[in-house]
């Protein structure tokens, strides 16, 4: 993925925090993403990577 902005962004970012309740996202003048809940941060060159990582947290968080 382009570390670019696209006119897509608003759209990933919309899904992200309806699938993922309490993160907030984001992307970054470097391109890369981010997501933040409480003191969890992510930050990953791609939103396909994010969303794996979130998913990851928010399962151990449920455990």
């Amino acid at each position: 993925m382009s570390d670019k902005h696209t006119p897509h962004d608003g759209d990933r970012l919309s899904r992200l925090s309806l699938e993922f309740d309490g993160w907030h996202f984001g992307r970054g003048g470097s391109g890369h993403w981010w997501a933040v809940r409480g003191n969890d941060l992510v930050r990953t060159p791609s939103v396909e990577e994010l969303r794996h990582r979130v998913r990851e947290l928010a399962a151990r968080s449920r455990v």
